[in-house]
């Protein structure tokens, strides 16, 4: 069940605990069984707070998430990279999109255009890229997905 689980919280006290994370943010409540009366009715209290929760809070969409700054990231945008090889002992600047399994990218040689002609076209390629992404909610479950339909998207 979708960010929901059953748990021993102390010595014969059960609980359904309800966890997730939205935009950096973790949500985490437990609903006891002894506080709702029975294992069934702690459950359903648990899956309309997550249900309400849910439909409230923002949600990340693809492209805001593929925008956010990584912390190994040195070339100051998120997606592009500078690599070298053999074959490119000058190296390139490579632009990167990966979207639902699916990647994108583009590479521009230093060589043939220059460092910071290069650069700029990596930038501008993972722009385009971006540009292309469809806007949708940051999300993999079913029912986080449909829940999240109601919910403000964060661009």
């Amino acid at each position: 069940m979708y960010a929901i689980c059953r748990l021993q919280y102390a010595s014969g006290q059960w609980c359904w605990s309800v966890a997730f994370s939205r935009c950096g943010a973790r949500y985490l409540k437990r609903f006891f069984d002894t506080g709702h009366g029975s294992r069934a009715a702690a459950l359903k209290a648990a899956i309309a707070w997550r249900d309400a929760k849910l439909a409230e809070l923002e949600t990340l969409s693809v492209a805001a998430f593929c925008q956010l700054k990584r912390d190994n990231n040195t070339s100051g945008v998120p997606g592009v990279h500078f690599l070298t090889s053999a074959r490119q002992p000058h190296g390139i600047w490579q632009a990167k999109l990966k979207i639902a399994g699916k990647g994108k990218h583009k590479s521009f040689s230093v060589l043939k255009h220059g460092w910071q002609s290069a650069y700029e076209q990596a930038v501008a390629a993972r722009e385009q890229m971006l540009a292309e992404a469809a806007d949708t909610p940051y999300l993999y479950d079913k029912l986080a997905k449909k829940l999240a339909a109601k919910a403000p998207l964060k661009k």
